[in-house]
């Protein structure tokens, strides 16, 4: 693999609770490695956090070499000293496959959210995860915000989304992506159009941010700007061709209700002629019997599966990277604007929702708060009751119920009201 040479953060033989940052050159295009050694010696190898590849022990010290430019020699010492009983042979073969993987993640390209947990090198061992591999976190002052993704990075979590909040002062986004860049974070936002300005757009991109998510529900204007604000839709359209000329990741966050249910292929078909292939999708859901939001706009949990279908055959035909970010129940409390454009919890379940006060939701559940990250100890964070099921579904998926077989399922099945991010009393998701 052709680089100019690696740059990293941490030094040292790779241990538990490290978070490896590097940055090589594969042809003209910049990759970003992240490197997370987790409590049981395995560890999972990022990628400009689109793609991530499990690794077992020996593939993680294996991984830390060749990124730091070790030869075959020094490697194969490495691993015979922490490893008896491995003769030559498995070790070069090993190491090959290790390369392949590194090569195949730092294939050119502009994806930002995860989407591979199981491919290239994923392997069927028992793993122990030290933390989510992404924070959505909404939008603070710039030191709370420093603070967060500090304490974020100590534990293992690379990538930091910030959730624009119109109510908050957005001249202060500026600063916190250049936190996240400076501690070595891969750095998102994600706002409403309307909610911030091209020049902020600009400001943030030139402080080092990665990926801006975009809310966009639809190519007719009257659908879109009926929940996103009069001139909504224009401006995002605008936003996502800033993204190109900035050669910012654009990513399209799609609210499903409604009126943009059925059409789904028609959004991802605009999206794609604009150039934006990452799309993350999440459903306004409600029970089957709740007639109420169902008048509001909200979709019957029944109707989800047939929605994944459209969702997975629009991907499979327009070669994108289509998401789907836990459901959110529709919340009688709040407006289906309010909803919409508040977005999910969290863009998928690789990641956790900080709250501006420091507060750590899991994506899916009630708006349970694990603690506090800013105070708390983060193994008592991660080993809250709301965390267990989350990391077991995560390691072991299930497919329990008669829907067809889909992506969707990764976690859970979306029929089920108890996989949404909801909280009844108002607020959170």
């Amino acid at each position: 693999m052709a680089t100019d040479g690696p740059t990293r953060k941490g030094f040292g033989p790779p241990k538990p609770g490290d978070v490896l940052h590097y940055e090589q050159l594969v042809g003209e295009w910049p990759t970003r490695f992240h490197l997370r050694v987790d409590p049981d010696g395995g560890g999972m190898l990022m990628a400009n956090a689109s793609e991530a590849a499990a690794l077992s022990p020996v593939g993680v010290l294996m991984a830390h070499g060749i990124l730091e430019g070790r030869g075959i020699e020094a490697i194969s010492a490495d691993v015979k000293r922490a490893f008896r009983d491995v003769s030559n042979e498995r070790i070069i073969a090993d190491l090959s496959l290790v390369q392949q993987i590194i090569d195949d993640l730092a294939a050119p390209g502009d994806n930002y959210p995860i989407s591979n947990l199981g491919g290239a090198g994923a392997t069927e061992w028992e793993r122990q995860l030290s933390a989510p591999l992404r924070a959505d976190i909404v939008q603070t002052d710039a030191d709370t915000a420093r603070e967060i993704m500090r304490r974020l990075w100590d534990v293992g979590v690379p990538h930091a989304n910030i959730m624009v909040d119109p109510r908050a002062d957005t001249s202060q986004v500026r600063a916190i992506v250049e936190a996240a860049e400076d501690i070595g974070m891969i750095a998102g936002m994600r706002t409403v159009a309307s909610w911030v300005s091209p020049e902020l757009i600009g400001d943030a991109a030139m402080a080092g941010l990665d990926h801006l998510d975009v809310l966009y529900l639809s190519d007719e204007v009257a659908i879109h700007d009926a929940l996103a604000g009069d001139g909504d839709h224009a401006r995002a359209l605008a936003a996502f061709e800033q993204c190109r000329e900035l050669e910012l990741c654009p990513v399209a966050q799609v609210a499903i209700v409604d009126d943009n249910a059925w059409v789904l292929d028609d959004v991802a078909e605009s999206l794609a002629e604009r150039g934006v292939v990452n799309v993350v999708f999440y459903a306004l859901a409600c029970l089957n019997d709740d007639a109420e939001a169902d008048a509001a706009g909200a979709l019957p949990a029944r109707s989800l599966p047939q929605v994944a279908v459209i969702m997975e055959e629009a991907a499979d035909d327009l070669f994108g990277r289509y998401l789907w970010a836990p459901p959110v129940r529709y919340n009688p409390a709040r407006s289906l604007v309010e909803q919409v454009c508040a977005g999910p919890r969290t863009a998928g379940d690789i990641a956790v929702r900080i709250e501006a006060d420091g507060s750590v939701l899991p994506p899916r559940g009630p708006a349970t708060c694990a603690g506090n990250i800013l105070t708390d100890p983060w193994a008592r964070i991660w080993g809250n009751q709301c965390f267990t099921r989350y990391r077991e579904r995560l390691k072991a998926p299930v497919h329990t119920c008669d829907c067809p077989e889909l992506q969707i399922h990764a976690v859970d099945c979306p029929q089920d009201p108890q996989s949404w991010s909801y909280d009844e009393a108002g607020g959170a998701r």
